[in-house]
This record gives structure tokens, C-alpha cells and sequence, in this order.
């Protein structure tokens, strides 16, 4: 006899969902970088062809990547606030639906598909884990680079030669230090956040995999196709 279906089916339509959500959340990650790199708001600022002119300090932020004048009345004139809007909406939707999934899987331990889903949810939680982890010594701050190369002020801002890069492994970080006590993180603080995520997910399908395992066994009886 078929499985059941409906309620008690996979729920691979709301896998589908986020990881669609997730995919269009990059794609505006990237497109909102694009836009912020070509729209010159800081000249525009300085020339007095946005906002009303005088001093202003910019603010820049990469998630979701925008940037601000901030003028000294307290006026702001910023990009890409739509485009961070619909990165959050994206962002959103896709931790709706992988709550709402992870939610199914549980519900559905009776079913002896359990075992083989939850050990891919852990696979594919391990391997993004690993792949945030390995962001900063691979790309942000290689080992073996000096920290003037690593810590350059076109990065971070500061123009004074930093004398080391502290490396954390998780929450994953590398920190430049400067002689003079000044600090820069150079990973910012929403990629940490997506790591202790990664951890979290991990975590929840270790433990939806072991209830599987325990309820069904690791080799799990393959239900026969209905015939009738």
C-alpha cells in the first residue's frame, strides 16, 4: 500500500520553497551590492546633488549592502533601501518555510523515510557549517598573508599598519589589532549569524536523525509501490 500522502506526506514543496527564497535572497544580495558600487552616493553627497550639502559621514552596511550620507542636520540620504527590503521579505520567507519543514520532518518520524531525510538535512547542513567556516581563512584572511595586506585601509578604514590578524574559527571572525588599540572585525556580524544558524540546523537534524534511527533502525524497510 502507497504511503500516506497530504498531511503526512514530505514536505518537499516547503523545501523547495526556501531554498527558492534562498536563491532569490542571493540574487538580491548581489544585485543590491551591484547598485550600491555604481551609484557614487558619496560624490553625490560632496557635490551637493543629494541632500542639503555641507558635512556628512558615510555609513555602509553589507547586509542587506546599502549606504547613507548622513548630514549634519541629521538629514540621510541613502541606496538600495528597496532592494534591502525585498532581501529581508526573501530572507523571511525562506526561515518560514524551513521552520515549517523542519516542523513536517519531525512529524513524520513514524515513517520509515525519516532515516534517509534527516541524515540529508544533516549532510547538507554540514557541508554549508563547513563552507561558512572556511569563508574567513580561505577568502577574508588567508593564513600566511601579512596583516597589512590583510588589513589594508581601503578595507577597514584605518589608516595605521596592524601588527596581527586574530582568527576565530567559530563564530567565525578574523580581527585585525592595531598598536594603538584599535580593533576591525573583518567578517561582519550577520555571516556569524548565519554560521550559529548552520550550527542550529545541524544540531536539530542530528537529533531528528537519531530519533529516526531509534524508532526505524539505519536501514529502514522500503515501503513496496501500491500494485492494486
Amino acid at each position: 500500500m502507497s504511503e500516506k500522502q497530504g498531511a503526512d506526506g514530505p514536505p518537499d514543496g516547503l523545501w523547495a520553497a526556501c531554498a527558492l527564497a534562498a536563491c532569490a535572497g542571493v540574487l538580491v544580495w548581489m544585485l543590491g551590492w551591484l547598485t550600491v558600487g555604481v551609484s557614487e552616493l558619496d560624490e553625490r553627497c560632496a557635490h551637493g546633488l543629494e541632500g542639503p550639502g555641507g558635512d556628512f559621514r558615510m555609513e555602509r552596511s553589507s547586509f542587506p549592502p546599502g549606504e547613507r550620507c548622513v548630514f549634519a542636520d541629521g538629514t540621510t540620504v541613502s541606496s538600495g533601501d528597496v532592494l534591502g527590503w525585498v532581501l529581508w521579505a526573501c530572507v523571511v520567507v525562506a526561515a518560514a518555510c524551513a521552520l515549517l519543514a523542519a516542523v513536517r520532518e519531525f512529524a513524520g518520524l513514524r515513517q520509515p523515510r525519516s532515516v534517509v531525510r534527516f541524515a540529508v538535512i544533516a549532510l547538507v547542513s554540514c557541508v554549508v557549517l563547513a563552507a561558512l567556516c572556511a569563508f574567513v581563512p580561505l577568502a577574508v584572511a588567508p593564513p600566511g598573508r601579512e596583516p597589512l595586506s590583510v588589513c589594508s585601509a581601503f578595507t577597514t578604514g584605518i589608516y595605521e599598519r596592524a601588527y596581527e590578524v586574530r582568527r576565530s574559527v567559530f563564530p567565525v571572525q578574523a580581527t585585525c589589532l592595531y598598536p594603538g588599540g584599535a580593533r576591525h572585525d573583518l567578517v561582519p556580524v550577520w555571516w556569524s549569524r548565519l554560521a550559529w544558524a548552520a550550527l542550529g540546523a545541524l544540531l536539530l537534524a542530528l537529533l531528528g536523525l537519531a530519533g529516526a534511527v531509534r524508532r526505524h533502525g539505519g536501514r529502514p524497510r522500503v515501503p513496496e509501490p501500491d500494485t492494486s
